[in-house]
């Protein structure tokens, strides 16, 4: 009896001791793996950054991608880091897909073990790859030269500048719009593009008023009117910039054909707008063409209303309905039309729709500027929900002199929690949000510009 006990309790002893050393196996087991796998976030890190870094340099070549993404690689993963050893990185690889380019790599390290080491397994080997998209580019860079910038227009055209001068001429096409009182496309998107936009930019100089909705309509008329097959596949993207408060808005107007003060024909399609009189008194309530002649010229008088005299008063009634003029090549643009009611007033005095061959309506420069605010940001709303391709507006903002709307910017923009975006522009997935960036004095116009030239190159949806 006493030596069947002794037997058990002898068993029992070899049993836990065996079962200590199995357990104390698989601890050290998982520690090692445990750490591998820390190692392999490291290691992934890294690749992911280097990727990013090669797909930048795509334009410059083998050479340049692969050296910036070796030294981005040994930055983010230096020599004994995690007493990780051999950390090895493979040439990226470009691969060009429609209207953009993959760039693709692998990486592999080597993680130390603690205790696999006394089964004869000093490191643990761990391999990892990435793959990193860069969409081409359609960039329309949209400038304000009205009559305040200026002050402030050497600062202006170098922000500008600056940012043409962020895109890569092999696989971005980068054009230029101005507006003021009119607009007009001044270069279309192409590339090479930065000789002939840097020339173009120093010409800009300062007219007069401000229409931003100007600004945007030649903008997406520049991108519709763009022969690029892939541009679906694309980023197609707007840059805005302004100084000021919108005050001139493009529309149809019902105008007086008879007695003085009168057009040749009605309605008529122009832009009408602020009436300051004075130095203002060339545009004191005309009607002007949407086509600006080249920049710091004033706009010509809108057709059918070229007789019409300074401060004559035509105007009848203002048409609740914008619709765009059509492109020669594109056809329509927002044929739904654009409304003049809209956040800034939601139901602005427009005139009398069937008026008295002698009525004539005098809206004050509130109910201008208010119907101005409303034009563009119905339009920007229309641009963003374009059916046949995204685009995406940015805005930047110089709070000088003329003063800024700032509830416009942001809702040309639809940014990400801005608090001036209305509820159902924010949660329309199908609308693309942009950058808005506020430049407080002339000192941060560059870093403005390039403030939205870089959010631009880390968007790759």
């Amino acid at each position: 009896m006493h030596s069947t006990r002794k037997k058990t309790r002898g068993q029992i002893i070899v049993l836990f001791t065996l079962f200590v050393g199995f357990l104390m196996g698989f601890s050290a087991l998982a520690f090692d793996v445990g750490y591998a796998m820390i190692v392999r976030a490291e290691l992934i890190t890294a690749l992911d950054a280097a990727a990013l870094a090669a797909i930048r340099y795509v334009p410059d070549g083998q050479t340049a991608m692969t050296n910036a993404a070796n030294r981005t690689f040994e930055a983010n993963l230096p020599a004994g880091k995690l007493a990780i050893k051999n950390p090895v990185l493979t040439t990226p690889v470009s691969t060009t897909v429609n209207g953009g380019i993959d760039v693709s790599l692998t990486a592999s390290a080597d993680a130390p073990t603690f205790f696999a080491r006394w089964f004869g397994r000093d490191v643990i080997r761990i391999n990892a790859s990435a793959t990193t998209s860069r969409r081409d580019r359609n960039v329309i860079l949209v400038l304000d030269y009205s009559l305040s910038v200026n002050p402030v227009i050497g600062d202006i055209r170098a922000g500008a500048k600056a940012f043409v001068n962020s895109f890569s001429e092999t696989a971005d096409k980068v054009g230029l719009v101005v507006f003021s009182t009119s607009g007009s496309i001044l270069v279309p998107p192409q590339s090479p593009f930065k000789t002939t936009l840097n020339n173009q930019i120093d010409t800009i100089g300062g007219e007069f008023y401000t229409d931003h909705a100007m600004g945007l309509y030649w903008a997406y008329r520049a991108l519709l009117e763009l022969n690029d097959p892939l541009k679906a596949d694309k980023l197609n993207e707007i840059v805005f910039f302004t100084d000021g408060n919108a005050n001139w808005f493009p529309g149809q107007f019902l105008v007086r054909t008879s007695g003085s003060g009168r057009c040749s024909s009605s309605p008529i399609r122009g832009v009408f707008g602020r009436n300051d009189g004075g130095s203002g008194a060339y545009y004191a309530d005309r009607f002007f063409s949407y086509t600006a002649p080249a920049p710091n010229g004033r706009p010509p008088l809108a057709p059918g209303c070229t007789g019409l005299s300074q401060g004559d008063r035509a105007l009848q009634y203002i048409q609740p309905n914008w619709v765009p003029d059509p492109s020669p090549t594109y056809g329509a643009i927002v044929p739904g039309g654009v409304a003049m009611a809209g956040f800034a007033n939601s139901n602005p005095n427009l005139g009398d729709s069937t008026p008295t061959a002698t009525y004539t309506y005098q809206p004050s420069d509130t109910r201008r500027e208010q119907i101005a605010r409303n034009v563009t940001d119905n339009l920007a709303r229309a641009i963003r929900q374009d059916p046949a391709f995204d685009i995406r507006i940015h805005s930047i903002g110089y709070n000088g002199d003329a003063g800024l709307n700032l509830a416009v910017l942001e809702r040309i923009a639809n940014c990400q929690d801005c608090p001036n975006v209305s509820a159902s522009d924010a949660n329309d997935t199908s609308q693309s949000k942009g950058r808005f960036v506020a430049a407080s004095n002339a000192a941060d116009l560059i870093d403005a510009f390039l403030d939205v030239a870089g959010y631009i190159a880390r968007i790759t949806y």
